[in-house]
């Protein structure tokens, strides 16, 4: 039984790397789709768009990881069914409880590599990933501003030239600043520059006009001005403790930070890391309740397979469920880890005592024969 159990632990840990690389490249794609105007509107290499969407892969990988073990433990039982593995192996003495064992290891496994995402891996990919934006704020402002074109730098805030000069000035530069929520800004100007104003890094226009817009409103406000410095530092902060955010933090810089800091939402960032490696073992042994135990092939696979793949995903499902929950209520995010805890305790029982959902194929072999009734009576209605 160990070789076999050996047998079963790598199988299933291949078909889940396969699903798991399959749906993270689908992912990927419309990721990358997502940020190509780096490229086309933004002016930046390849190598720094692919730079980017690449490191989006920890986070999106520690999306995928449950729902690709699911699909793998289902692959992987549904064929011992198929072949009349599990009856076999049963009738030699080996108890479900101990079948489980490899399937549980599998989940381990995945948990350990979800654990490594989510306490390191992801937060200092997404912290990398802040820091190459602000650079590429930095360099759109600075040198990707084309003549003629309307280059949008970040959400609310377009920038215009018509030219440049020798010295690198821009000449007639328009800015649309729509991020306030109150007012949207256009500055006008016949001649700008890009530069370095106490440490901070500003366009210093010269001889044009400012319009002040409310938005509820419509009121408009004008005002000319000989020279006039348009604040970039919001744009290109430099990356710094203080200019991240929760999910660029580590586990451990969490916890230290929630010393410190009497932010309400660090608690259910907390709890909702060190509940994500809980949930591919509470999914293995759902899957397993409905697959693991010996049934006849003349009930068919398809009700029970299609359940255990909705019992599987619901369960992560139900993580995200909660998580929104505990940021609205922070003071119970206890029950992030909770929750996902008491599911495994639950399964785990009923695969020790035996217990398991009977599905019944009785509705859907009685659909099934209405339906083929239905066509056959159509077919012979037909002239």
């Amino acid at each position: 039984m160990r070789r076999f159990g050996t047998y079963l632990f790598l199988r299933t840990l291949y078909a889940c790397i396969g699903v798991m690389l399959t749906l993270a490249g689908i992912a990927w794609v419309t990721q990358a789709l997502r940020r190509f105007d780096l490229v086309t509107a933004k002016g930046q290499a390849i190598a720094v768009y692919l730079g980017l969407t690449l490191l989006s892969m920890p986070r999106l990988l520690g999306i995928v990881a449950p729902f690709a073990l699911v699909v793998a433990l289902v692959i992987v039982l549904q064929r011992l069914q198929a072949e009349s593995g599990i009856v076999a192996i049963t009738a030699a003495g080996v108890s479900p409880r101990r079948l489980a064992l490899p399937f549980v290891a599998a989940a381990l496994t995945v948990a350990t590599f979800i654990g490594v995402l989510a306490f390191w891996a992801g937060p200092g990919a997404s912290r990398v990933m802040y820091d190459m934006m602000q650079t590429v704020r930095a360099d759109v402002v600075a040198n990707v501003i084309q003549p003629g074109r309307f280059t949008s730098i970040d959400a609310g805030l377009t920038f215009h030239i018509r030219n440049r000069a020798g010295d690198g000035s821009l000449l007639d530069l328009f800015i649309l600043d729509d991020r306030s929520p109150e007012f949207s800004y256009t500055y006008t100007a016949k001649r700008g520059r890009v530069a370095q104003v106490m440490d901070r890094p500003m366009i210093v226009m010269e001889q044009g006009t400012v319009e002040r817009k409310a938005k509820d409103s419509g009121a408009n406000t004008f005002v000319t001005f000989g020279s006039y410095a348009f604040d970039l530092s919001q744009l290109t902060a430099k990356a710094g403790e203080s200019s991240y955010g929760l999910s660029e933090r580590s586990l451990g810089d969490l916890v230290a930070l929630g010393r410190t800091d009497d932010d309400p939402q660090i608690a259910p960032e907390i709890m909702n890391r060190l509940a994500e490696p809980i949930y591919p073992l509470a999914q293995t042994l759902v899957v397993f309740l409905f697959l693991g135990f010996p049934t006849s092939n003349r009930r068919g696979q398809t009700l029970p397979v299609t359940l255990a793949l909705i019992a599987g995903s619901l369960v992560r499902v139900l993580g995200f469920a909660v998580i929104g929950v505990l940021k609205a209520t922070p003071e119970i995010s206890i029950l992030a880890v909770a929750v996902p805890a008491l599911l495994t305790v639950l399964f785990a029982a009923m695969i020790v005592a035996g217990i398991h959902p009977v599905v019944s194929t009785s509705f859907a072999d009685t659909l099934v024969e209405r339906l083929r009734r239905s066509i056959t009576a159509r077919r012979e209605a037909q002239p």
